[in-house]
């Protein structure tokens, strides 16, 4: 089976602002998926300032609820700074942030629980999954808990993202998930607004998974795991432009570290019930220097203030 007639979720593949290397599945599955970002080159050097932008740009998405998003609209400096001040200003917030505008920009996928605005406001550390958001399928909706890493070393990366998601798909865990989603009420918001694309018997039926009482077998017929992870490259360092050959060797390092991620993901959580079910997506972003990206970041968050 050709790889193009194979549904990988990706809905834009074009006019995104990172350029797609590879979009593909990674075993015969056909439910491991991986999803190859690059950045681009800018006189000689890869450009941190669109990534930066693009972080900024993303930061309401997870920081902000619905409500607060759409209150504050045509005040574009008001809504940096309410979603600044919901930033605990750690690393990982900058895997977070990148995770919530691939999810929406790839996968036209609905942010149902700004993750960053519920740890801020609900004082929980942000215990679970790094990303919730909801897709559209045929006009059946599907749910993606995420996990971000943003790592010097790759390989540690995907040791650490296995095991937070080993820790997530436990009972409890899941049904801390749904209680969330269902509390915070931007999932009945975006089904108003979805309301032309999804049925009312579809949209009961997701109400009626994210019930407490409904078994969490019945959440992973339409769980999906986007893994996303942020790496320090030396690959990326060694090259000056998005030329053919970095594409390449991009793309055949992305397609190992992949399988590596699946079979340690595969090996792992081979005791979670009907995890074969699970639906997991690895996304992989490299970048050549991740200490100048994180100062980067907080001295824009120091100046947006």
């Amino acid at each position: 089976m050709e790889n193009e007639m194979i549904n990988t979720y990706v809905k834009n593949k074009n006019n995104v602002t990172f350029e797609i290397c590879l979009d593909s599945v990674v075993d015969d599955s056909c439910s491991r998926f991986l999803l190859s970002l690059i950045n681009d080159y800018e006189e000689g050097e890869w450009n941190f300032d669109k990534f930066n932008n693009y972080i900024m740009n993303t930061l309401a998405e997870t920081a902000l609820s619905k409500k607060e998003r759409e209150a504050l609209r045509e005040e574009p400096y008001s809504l940096i700074k309410q979603s600044i001040a919901n930033l605990n200003q750690k690393e990982g917030e900058v895997g977070e942030i990148f995770l919530y505008g691939i999810m929406k920009k790839y996968y036209d996928a609905l942010p149902i629980v700004p993750k960053i605005f519920y740890k801020q406001n609900i004082n929980d550390n942000a215990k679970g999954a790094d990303s919730v958001h909801l897709t559209i399928e045929n006009q059946e909706c599907h749910l993606w808990l995420g996990e971000s890493k943003f790592y010097t070393d790759i390989t540690d990366a995907i040791s650490k993202a296995t095991k937070s998601i080993k820790d997530l798909l436990v009972k409890d865990k899941l049904n801390k998930e749904k209680s969330i989603i269902t509390n915070i009420n931007d999932l009945e918001l975006y089904m108003e607004d979805k309301k032309d694309e999804v049925s009312e018997e579809n949209i009961n039926k997701i109400k009626k998974i994210l019930r407490q009482e409904t078994s969490i077998d019945e959440l992973k017929n339409i769980l999906h795991i986007p893994i996303s992870i942020i790496y320090q490259c030396e690959i990326t360092k060694q090259y000056n432009e998005l030329s053919e050959e970095y594409k390449q060797e991009i793309a055949k390092f992305h397609q190992e570290k992949a399988k590596h991620a699946i079979t340690k993901i595969t090996n792992e959580l081979n005791t979670v019930h009907k995890v074969e079910k699970i639906k997991f997506h690895i996304i992989l972003f490299p970048v050549p220097d991740k200490e100048k990206i994180q100062c980067d970041f907080t001295k824009k968050l120091e100046i947006a203030k």
